[in-house]
């Protein structure tokens, strides 16, 4: 009965005199408090508009039609346009977890090079088939693991995933952008 009393008073004063650990940031790109991936190229060789074409061109092979395009504009030489990914990452009991990344992917040629910016990156899961896809901004999502209060217009939390989930979830968005970036360069400096 000693050893019981002295158990239990042993794990409460741990309990309560623990320190609050303070949750490290994930490593993403942040400007002006959103998550930004910008990244130049350089191509020599290649006119603006051979990269304006090639731009057009990815996005059409990429996502299998050019319908996510929003912005054309080949004097500027930006295209700019909407995709969709699939992220995987392990989550409890180290089930793989697949969310879809809804993103916005701008690309600005000029004569020898060009710069590809990703932002207002946006999550979607859907853990139940029979129910809607719940969507969260990636900036609302770090908020989270950094243990600040997120809410939506309708008051509640809108992250679905618990913290240490969610700090995966936006470590792995870095070697998704990464894929995403490669395939660009890719199309971009072909023929």
């Amino acid at each position: 009965m000693r050893k019981l009393l002295l158990l239990t008073f042993v794990l409460i004063s741990q309990i309560a005199f623990a320190q609050k650990k303070q949750n490290a940031a994930p490593n993403v790109p942040l400007k002006n408090g959103e998550i930004v991936y910008e990244k130049e190229f350089n191509v020599a060789g290649k006119s603006s508009d051979q990269l304006y074409s090639n731009s057009e061109a990815w996005f059409v092979k990429r996502y299998k039609s050019a319908e996510g395009i929003e912005t054309k504009d080949r004097a500027a030489g930006k295209v700019v346009g909407s995709g969709t990914e699939f992220l995987t990452f392990k989550g409890p009991i180290n089930r793989d977890v697949t969310c879809k990344v809804k993103m916005m992917i701008q690309i600005n040629s000029k004569d020898g090079g060009y710069g590809v910016r990703i932002y207002n990156i946006v999550y979607g899961y859907q853990e139940d088939p029979t129910k809607e896809r719940e969507f969260f901004k990636a900036e609302d999502m770090l908020n989270y693991v950094m243990g600040k209060k997120v809410k939506n217009e309708e008051g509640y939390n809108p992250i679905v995933f618990n913290r240490k989930q969610s700090a995966k979830a936006l470590e792995g968005l870095n070697g998704m952008i990464n894929d995403v970036m490669a395939s660009i360069n890719q199309t971009m400096t072909e023929k």
